[in-house]
């Protein structure tokens, strides 16, 4: 199963919001301008987003948007439902065909599992991603590759308290 765009530019702006909630309230055009998308897009989709709860606006000078209850009570279902909402079931006889009673088990289970991930642990595996390409991998902290002076010889991490001429 594939997300659609709309829930996945979603959760693109919840983890925006809940990245840089520290600072305030997140600017629609501070989201905008990391991620190249239109003004009336991302209008749309915090339009959707604060009448399901999942976030707060602020008006003003300074204002912009907050997630309105803590980030491990959002789950990613709670998202694709805020995006696209659940029909209700147009069929109320109970002899469902075998391929309808399959098809309701599998959104079952893919239900249970986007219930299973909350907007706190998809925000702890980004900052640990951006904490672990911050630095390079090859190289140990406290560590800086220090150029040879003859040209056969190979580069080597040298502590970063010596300093080479």
């Amino acid at each position: 199963m594939r997300m659609s765009k709309d829930s996945q530019l979603a959760v693109t702006v919840l983890m925006e919001v809940g990245l840089h909630e520290h600072k305030g309230p997140v600017s629609l055009a501070a989201i905008q301008s990391r991620h190249d998308l239109s003004t009336t897009r991302l209008e749309q989709v915090f339009s959707k987003l604060r009448r399901s709860h999942l976030v707060e606006s602020t008006r003003g000078p300074g204002g912009g948007y907050c997630l309105a209850i803590a980030s491990e009570k959002i789950s990613l279902a709670d998202i694709v439902e805020a995006m696209e909402p659940a029909e209700p079931s147009t069929s109320q006889a109970q002899d469902f065909l075998v391929n309808d009673r399959l098809w309701q088990q599998l959104n079952q289970k893919i239900q249970q599992e986007l219930q299973n991930i909350s907007l706190r642990q998809l925000l702890g595996a980004q900052r640990l991603y951006d904490a672990k390409c911050s630095r390079p991998v090859d190289q140990p902290k406290g560590l800086r590759a220090v150029r040879p002076s003859r040209p056969d010889m190979p580069w080597w991490p040298v502590p970063s308290v010596i300093s080479a001429s």
